[in-house]
């Protein structure tokens, strides 16, 4: 939902005219950003607080270049949401969806299966990240053979593709 269709919204709830809609929505956001811009904190009981919160001065890397770069402190703007909003998310996910199939599994499952279904864990680790990770991550494949030696072997590994011109004379080559 962007501004236009927020203001539309508005405009419908309360029943009124999109102008004063879009004015009322503008004075608000202006009267959070000024607020928190002079360092007072906005809170909206069950919907959230607006805040501000410093940054500290700190050394990056631009991933361009892979140079240091010096970042400046900065004072930025922090939003912490309230309790009723979160519950209002949590409940729009569906969580009866996501129960249902396990609960017809559970049903339609001799009374000897039901124990196993009850011990599995309702969702899946999330793989960690970094090398470590990968290699845990990565398949048990069987041990292969060792490779053949010699230009018949290289030949029968790579994919029969013919090749033209410099490519063919690269390949002559080795190159």
């Amino acid at each position: 939902m962007n501004r236009s269709e927020l203001v539309k919204a508005v405009a419908d709830r309360a029943g009124g005219d999109e102008a004063v809609a879009r004015r009322h929505v503008d004075a608000l956001f202006e009267a959070v950003m000024e607020a928190v811009s002079a360092g007072e904190r906005v809170v909206v009981t069950g919907f959230g607080a607006f805040d501000r919160s410093s940054r500290p001065a700190r050394s990056a890397r631009n991933p361009r270049t892979g140079a240091p770069v010096e970042v400046p402190a900065a004072l930025v703007p922090t939003f912490r949401f309230g309790q009723t909003f979160r519950n209002r998310v949590a409940q729009s996910a569906a969580p009866a969806e996501v129960a249902a199939p396990a609960e017809v599994a559970v049903e339609a499952a001799p009374a000897e299966a039901a124990p196993a279904v009850e011990d599995a864990p309702a969702r899946p680790k999330k793989p960690k990240k970094g090398k470590k990770a990968a290699s845990k991550k990565a398949p048990e494949k069987a041990p292969q053979k060792a490779p053949k030696k010699g230009k018949k072997a290289a030949a029968e590994t790579t994919a029969p593709k013919k090749k033209s011109g410099k490519a063919k004379a690269r390949a002559k080559s080795g190159k």
